[in-house]
């Protein structure tokens, strides 16, 4: 019987039969490393580690590969377990355990005798080898010598890469969650357009947890049912008080009372706990944060009012300063929303430094339900009411009231954001309030503001205080801003670092502008309202939803949507980057060609985003809205301005009906592909229609990209020495960098005066002693060598690549030829 195994190493003192790839080879490089060598390195990349990548290509180029691969990089032969596909995933590193601690001497003739470099000491017995290029033989052949043949080693075994599993959220179990569409996209619904989505489901499985214990959220409102089944974990309230007239109660006076934080009829603030943080418990509904806490503060009320004093404010803010992380508001008014000033520069200082973090409680507002501006100064008379009034249990019409001034002295307070409405169908919520300090939207119901219309929307299934203790019908920007609220807490839990300014700036950079910008038609008549001309809104310049660029730091800004529809899954993951990397930087931008696309034209149209931030990027987002009567005729490609083209719709959907599609990571992988590369530069995309009879425009599209600034550090001197004739030795110059950092990238600027370059050598030295050969003896009777080294030129230069910065950096240039003679007239350093 022919063996199944080609190789074998040991593990955990026992020994592995393997087998060997026959068309995989591994390099110690990341795939974006790779992309940028000159020529390349042919193959199909898959990144396996930190720092290698798994290259797959043809048998009969795996040679030729692997021997281009280890010019640039450790490259090794990928292996299999002898049975199965289970990768036995080899570094260039290797532990090893001496019989007796090893003198200087021995260890470090150990090193030279197998061309090793000592990674780390653990014990004076046990340490870290790695591999180099003049090892002379495999990771999996070595460690065989070394518990084979070696008599001082006891056990040599593998730095092996575990490719694990992370242990995923769960979904929650709870009977209504299913329904909760604004949280999760797998609610199958014709009113359902899943952009209307917060996406919260995905940013849980982000996070690897529901939200934080140690993030508050304080809702201010009718109160709470703190006994209600989905907040009944030990510790679920970090705090709570009511208003009794001017007494603000709480639950550390001695005459509290826990069941005076409900009363009958008052549901509302109960449905916005559990909008926010209703618990994964298999019990009714999940909030957005299930695993954060509340601190409810109750007002007193009747019916749909509250009564709330500018004195009962500032007792409520004073008791959440050092407790709560985030303020949700459901509550309002217009057409004058305006606070004193104690009450303003309360909440402003309270944004900036208060909170149990100290870096601020971000404070969120309803912008409220009334179909009109929250602050704007109009030429024309604005409705700002339902024109329904009541006699007894029956609705009457009497006509809506109207304003023209409309003042909110709230809008722009920093650290403080008010919260627009968009239905499940991602369109506006009829009713949602527009205009001129709007931040963000999220979903919730829709109504017709007037009563009058039918439209389409799902409500909002949360929690409520009367039995059966859950409401399918919750809604209004009431709904809409405890959502964004949760989801201010889950970004604070993936980084409590945060300032309150820099939440509500992810909140909005992160947003969604894959939307619906449909309008509604006017309010129609009736026989008991014949003239309708006063349903003016959305009145100018608010009348049209689309995004524009109104030189936002957060991006383009949108009257109905503000910066766009709240994205968990995006702010999470924004907030996990800002945790593990200084320098975060972003670019967003809309563009709004509107132009045709010729039919059955492989040219197509292109349409250019200009970004002016010059960062590495991390992640590419792309909007696009089509109009075109058959999507199965139309290619989408994204281009980079360094040329990468990445196709994002590739004539799907056959017969269906335009484009309104959100491109990220997840959904076209490829856009990886941009990882790496930097953000400055001409942004293309290029639609074609390559089939005939259906014709479409280009209507809108939108690009996001987050990355890391490029920090450098310079070096460089203009000695303008002498390079003595045909002397091996040369000259040698040193510049010391100081910084403590890593290298990502490095370019060295070289000015060299010299009437025969093909006699010169040039080498470029490391701190750690690494040779870096730029120049050998190349270009024959060329004159002057006056170029710029780089990583995407020099591949030898990509082994510097994690390497530390600081220390002596040296330059090395030598003549090896009589009669020409040069000078080193400069060098720099250039060091990401």
């Amino acid at each position: 019987m022919a063996k199944k195994y080609d190789s074998y190493t040991y593990r955990a003192g026992k020994q592995v039969k393997l087998r060997k790839s026959q068309d995989e080879i591994v390099i110690r490089q990341r795939p974006e490393q790779i992309k940028t060598i000159e020529d390349g390195i042919p193959g199909k990349y898959k990144q396996i580690s930190s720092h290698s990548t798994r290259i797959t290509t043809p048998a009969n180029e795996l040679e030729n590969v692997m021997t281009r691969a280890r010019a640039v990089a450790p490259t090794h032969h990928a292996y299999y377990e002898e049975n199965g596909d289970t990768a036995f995933q080899i570094t260039d590193r290797f532990f090893a355990r001496f019989k007796h601690p090893p003198t200087d001497e021995q260890l470090s003739a150990f090193i030279a005798r197998y061309a090793l470099i000592l990674c780390h000491t653990y014990t004076e017995q046990d340490f870290l080898f790695q591999l180099t290029n003049h090892t002379g033989m495999n990771p999996v052949k070595l460690v065989v010598k070394l518990n084979e043949e070696d008599d001082q080693i006891e056990s040599a075994e593998h730095d092996l890469n575990h490719l694990t599993t992370k242990y995923a959220v769960p979904i929650p179990t709870d009977p209504d969650y299913f329904r909760q569409w604004h949280l999760h996209t797998n609610y199958n619904h014709q009113d359902y357009d899943h952009r209307a989505c917060s996406m919260c489901e995905e940013a849980w499985q982000v996070l690897d947890n529901v939200g934080s214990a140690s993030v508050t959220v304080a809702i201010s409102d009718d109160g709470c049912r703190l006994d209600h089944s989905d907040f009944d974990s030990l510790g679920k309230f970090t705090a709570w008080g009511y208003f009794s007239e001017q007494r603000l109660i709480t639950q550390d006076d001695i005459d509290a009372d826990p069941s005076a934080m409900y009363q009958a009829g008052a549901n509302h603030g109960t449905s916005c706990a559990g909008v926010v943080a209703g618990e994964i418990d298999a019990t009714l509904t999940v909030g957005a944060a299930p695993g954060c806490r509340l601190l409810p503060i109750k007002f007193e009320s009747s019916g749909p009012s509250l009564y709330i004093s500018s004195s009962r404010m500032l007792k409520a803010l004073d008791y959440i300063a050092d407790k709560a992380d985030v303020m949700s508001n459901s509550w309002g008014g217009v057409p004058v929303n305006v606070w004193p000033t104690i009450v303003v520069t309360r909440i402003t200082e309270l944004a900036q430094t208060g909170g149990p973090r100290g870096k601020g409680i971000v404070f969120l507002w309803a912008a409220g339900n009334e179909n009109c501006p929250i602050n704007h100064n109009s030429n024309q008379d604005v409705p700002y009411s339902t024109g329904i009034g009541w006699q007894g249990d029956t609705p009457v019409w009497v006509g809506v009231e109207t304003a023209r001034t409309f003042e909110n002295n709230l809008v722009g307070v920093p650290g403080l954001a008010h919260v627009a409405a968009i239905a499940s169908t991602a369109r506006r919520s009829h009713y949602s309030n527009y205009g001129t300090g709007i931040a963000i939207c999220a979903p919730t119901s829709n109504v017709h503001t007037y009563s009058r219309m039918q439209v389409r929307g799902l409500g909002i299934t949360t929690t409520t205080g009367a039995s059966p203790d859950v409401t399918f019908f919750f809604g209004g920007t009431s709904s809409a801003t405890p959502l964004v609220a949760g989801i201010a807490a889950l970004t604070i839990s993936a980084n409590p670092n945060l300032t309150a300014e820099e939440v509500l700036s992810i909140l909005k950079q992160s947003a969604s502008k894959n939307l619906d910008f449909t309008d509604y038609p006017k309010t129609p008549t009736a026989p008991y309202d014949p003239d309708t001309s006063w349903d003016v809104s959305p009145i100018a310049p608010f009348s049209d939803g689309a995004f524009v660029d109104n030189g936002n730091e957060d991006g383009s800004w949108s009257p109905w949507f503000g910066h766009g529809r709240i994205d968990a899954r995006a702010a999470v993951s924004a907030a996990l980057n800002l945790a593990s990397h200084d320098g975060a930087a972003n670019f967003s931008q809309d563009s709004v060609p509107n132009i045709s696309i010729p039919d059955n034209n492989a040219d197509g149209i292109s349409n250019i985003i200009n970004c002016g931030k010059d960062f590495n990027i991390e992640t590419v987002k792309v909007n696009v809205d089509v109009t075109h009567t058959y999507a199965g005729d139309l290619k989408v490609s994204l281009i980079s301005p360094s040329g990468t083209t990445v196709v994002l719709h590739d004539r799907f959907g056959g017969s269906t009906h335009d484009i309104h599609s959100e491109f990220d990571f997840l959904s076209v992988p490829l856009l990886n592909n941009f990882s790496g590369e930097t953000s400055r530069g001409a942004w293309t995309l290029w639609v074609q229609d390559l089939a005939n009879v259906d014709v479409g425009r280009l209507q809108r599209w939108s690009l996001q990209l987050t990355g890391r600034d490029v920090a450098n550090i310079e070096a460089q001197e203009s000695p303008g020495l002498i390079i003595p004739d045909n002397q091996s030795p040369g000259i040698e110059r040193t510049l010391n960098v100081a910084a403590a950092s890593n290298i990502n990238s490095l370019t060295l600027d070289l000015d060299i005066t010299h009437t025969y370059i093909g006699d010169l050598t040039v080498r470029l030295i490391a701190p750690d002693g690494t040779v870096v050969t730029l120049h050998d003896r190349i270009g024959d009777n060329s004159q002057n060598l006056i170029r710029s080294y780089s990583n995407a030129n020099t591949p030898a230069l990509l082994t510097l690549v994690g390497r530390a910065a600081m220390g002596d950096w040296k330059l090395n240039v030598s003549d090896h030829a009589d009669i020409d003679q040069g000078k080193l007239n400069f060098w720099r350093l250039t060091i990401a």
